[in-house]
């Protein structure tokens, strides 16, 4: 929460508000922005800083009525909060003495141009400015650009104040007045193209700073990209600042009227947004009836040592009370399932309903307690499976619980999105004989489930306190993996979060029918009472540096940010409105509850949906679409049996009612008349010979495609590291495509900062992300406690 402090009004519509943020004041520079947020139903906005005061701890915004979002925050007051600004982002403006610049600043565009100004001044420039806006009272920030100028022109459409026209005349009265050497512009979109137009035509370099349309702000949605050069790159990694005569103007003016539809309607129900509480909704995230709590709910007095013991008393006695051939013979049970006819009318209950106690306690049964158990060897985390499911057999749930919290962080959450099938049940012994493998993942769910109904939520034995601090980068799942067990070790950990909500790609990537983000919150309470401390809002590299990590006392880093920068395919039409990355569309819909109607972030809903990839995250974007009313098409460039998702996602899909179209690839789409996709042609494939992935290579079937009408693409073809972190860190080896560089003891090339995750992999499932987070843990804990790592 970032306090107001002065709030200024410089037209009917036109605020300049200074807020507390002094982590934002010392590390801001020209050109940066914030994402502010209003309201826990509030849209992330981008919103350039216009000053700041280190000494005081505050940033300066000047912000224009337009939308919901922009009239929620001018109606704030002195005194009041903004619930999150995060930032700086973006890449500064470049400064250098280039000679006489000519600064152009319109409408509210003169605001983000007042540090650009001074910091050009600063630098020994010869500054010419150029205010402008409609009329007088669109005219603002005068006295300090003059202050900060040689030379100031203000214009005016209408005359009520300098000179009658617009901010190009009086550009070019400047440059046929004097040699000018480079041009900055910032306003309006319109405006700045025609101020390069003019440039160009003198042959001036000239910046403008691009505002589009943006969700996380830090490359993660890709909502943001334009053509630049004819490339696309990202406005808020790569820009915002950018050669003005390589932009794609007539692109950019399209996608900046993505949602124009949809904010119309959300400014059509304004009192309903201003008067809504964020209610939340009525998912119990698989909730067991009353009946099944009704055994074992008390803490149990057994020390984990007993709970675990192979040769313990009780666990000899379950071994003698069935033969291996009588539990061989039980069926593996099946995880109950909301009917697909009534799963698609809700994004919030979970399809899969949990085991029930009886259900759990005859799966149990089956496991046959081996005294080698292969199943730990596929476990990333090296989860004592056995004992867990042994103590499930004996009744003894939240026994079984502890022992799953004494390795993994978030059981709950484990047991319902790993890849069990991949992992521990691929190396069941029962697959040997022929018979399904036991059903770990279902057991997993049911324990951790049966531990947080029931109340008594337990917390792992902690070491006592060290006395050092480590911080985490990232609350995805390597992060929390890390601080849990560095937690467990003794040491005070600090989690810093981009987001303003914790739980990375848990809470923005998966959808709730899938994991709901009440069962996340629980996992992450834990680790609160673990005494793990959470920072949102903050981007290590941006907010705060490693090195002034270092110098505020923290002994080691982990490095969990994630591989939040999607990947597209560059084929024609790509950009057009309603073509979206899967994490784009996740985002708005999971994080920012984008269909609820209360809330701001707006979202188109497509009625004909096509969904690129084959993965799990295809599947969750899918499905999300189904529930939202659209007839969707899913188009993978492989067979179904080359599908990277898990068997159960695509079955779900199908059930759901998702139409499958293999074997072929989007090569281009096409736009209706106002630039949204309307079409997309597809390339039929034939399967070749295996790539280094083991699978078959997707060849092209020539002169044979496919065209299919849409309304909206979701492209789901994974994700790259995102650069923002890693490469804020001096020193530090990176990979292809910006991965960290790390070594077996997931330690880089600075020694005291380990990293895991996507951010290592460029893409991992949660379980392996939460084993490399194990591992750097461990590893990170010898170091410190003076044992050489390498």
């Amino acid at each position: 929460m970032n306090k107001i402090i002065r709030k200024e009004q410089f037209s009917e519509k036109v605020f300049l508000f200074e807020v507390e943020a002094p982590l934002i004041a010392k590390s801001r520079k020209a050109g940066n922005f914030v994402i502010v947020r209003v309201g826990d139903n509030g849209e992330r906005m981008p919103l350039t800083i216009a000053d700041a005061d280190v000494a005081k701890g505050t940033i300066t915004i000047v912000v224009q009525e337009v939308g919901l979002s922009s009239i929620k925050l001018c109606s704030l007051n002195v005194g009041d909060y903004i619930t999150d600004v995060v930032g700086p982002l973006g890449n500064p403006t470049h400064i250098e003495n280039f000679g006489t610049v000519v600064c152009a600043g319109g409408g509210v565009g003169i605001a983000p141009m007042l540090p650009i100004v001074k910091a050009l001044k600063a630098a020994g420039n010869r500054v010419l400015s150029v205010i402008a806006g409609r009329s007088k009272e669109l005219v603002i920030l005068e006295d300090e650009v003059r202050a900060n100028s040689d030379e100031t022109i203000i214009m005016t459409d209408d005359g009520s104040y300098g000179e009658k026209g617009v901010v190009t005349v009086g550009i070019e009265r400047l440059i046929n007045q004097e040699h000018v050497d480079k041009v900055f512009a910032i306003g309006p979109p319109v405006m700045m193209k025609f101020c390069c137009l003019l440039t160009k035509k003198y042959g001036i370099p000239t910046d403008v700073s691009l505002n589009t349309i943006m969700v996380d702000g830090t490359g993660m949605c890709g909502a943001c990209r334009l053509t630049i050069g004819g490339k696309t790159k990202f406005v808020c990694i790569d820009g915002p600042e950018f050669d003005g005569a390589l932009v794609d103007w007539d692109e950019m003016f399209k996608r900046m009227g993505t949602f124009k539809r949809a904010e119309q309607e959300e400014m059509e129900h304004f009192e309903e947004h201003l008067a809504s509480v964020n209610a939340g909704h009525s998912n119990t995230g698989g909730s067991m009836a009353a009946e099944d709590l009704k055994m074992d709910v008390s803490p149990t007095d057994e020390p984990l040592e007993l709970l675990i013991d192979r040769n313990a008393d009780w666990r000899k006695a379950l071994r003698q009370s069935m033969k291996p051939k009588e539990r061989m013979s039980i069926p593996r049970v099946n995880m109950p399932e909301l009917s697909p006819e009534y799963r698609i009318t809700t994004r919030y209950e979970e399809v899969n309903k949990g085991l029930t106690k009886q259900m759990a306690l005859i799966e149990a049964k089956r496991c046959l307690d081996c005294a080698k158990p292969t199943c730990m060897e596929g476990c990333p985390v090296n989860i004592d499976i056995p004992s867990f499911i042994k103590n499930i057999e004996r009744g003894q749930f939240l026994a079984a619980a502890k022992v799953l919290k004494n390795t993994s962080a978030l059981p709950a959450v484990c047991g319902r999105v790993c890849p069990q099938e991949k992992q521990c049940e691929s190396r069941c012994i029962h697959l040997k004989m022929n018979e399904p493998a036991v059903a770990i993942g279902y057991l997993e769910r049911f324990a951790a489930d049966f531990e947080r109904e029931s109340g008594n939520m337990s917390v792992p034995s902690l070491a006592p306190s060290n006395g050092m601090k480590v911080a985490v980068v990232g609350s995805g799942p390597a992060g929390l993996s890390f601080a849990g067990d560095m937690a467990k070790r003794g040491y005070d950990v600090y989690v810093f979060e981009a987001l303003h909500e914790i739980g990375g790609v848990l809470k923005y990537g998966i959808p709730e029918f899938r994991l709901p983000n009440k069962i996340v919150d629980v996992e992450i309470d834990n680790l609160r009472k673990m005494g793990v401390h959470f920072q949102t809002d903050c981007i290590i590299g941006k907010t705060i540096s490693v090195d002034q990590l270092e110098q505020n006392g923290f002994k080691g880093i982990f490095i969990g940010s994630g591989a939040g920068l999607p990947n597209f395919m560059d084929i024609p039409g790509e950009n057009l409105i309603n073509v979206m990355s899967s994490n784009e569309y996740l985002t708005r819909v999971n994080l920012m509850d984008a269909a609820n109607p209360t809330t701001d972030t707006p979202l188109n809903i497509g009625t004909k949906v096509l969904v690129v990839g084959g993965g799990n995250t295809a599947m969750d974007s899918c499905r999300t679409a189904k529930r939202l009313g659209a007839d969707v098409t899913i188009v993978y460039r492989r067979s179904e049996a080359e599908m990277p998702a898990r068997i159960e996602e695509v079955k779900h899909a199908k059930e759901e009612g998702v139409n499958f179209l293999c074997l072929h690839n989007p090569i281009e789409y096409v736009a209706d008349e106002s630039g949204a996709v309307k079409q997309a042609i597809l390339q039929v494939m034939e399967l070749g010979e295996p790539d280094e992935s083991g699978r078959r290579r997707p060849v092209p079937v020539e002169g044979k495609t496919v065209t299919i009408d849409v309304d909206q693409v979701i492209v789901s073809i994974g994700v790259s590291p995102n650069p923002l972190v890693p490469k804020s860190v001096k020193d530090l080896e990176l990979g292809r495509k910006n991965t960290i560089v790390v070594n077996e003891e997931m330690q880089s090339s600075r020694p005291e900062i380990f990293a895991g995750g996507d951010i290592v992999r460029g893409g991992a499932t949660v379980i392996l992300a939460m084993g490399d987070g194990r591992r750097a843990a461990a590893n990170m804990d010898k170091q410190l406690q003076g044992i050489n790592v390498r």
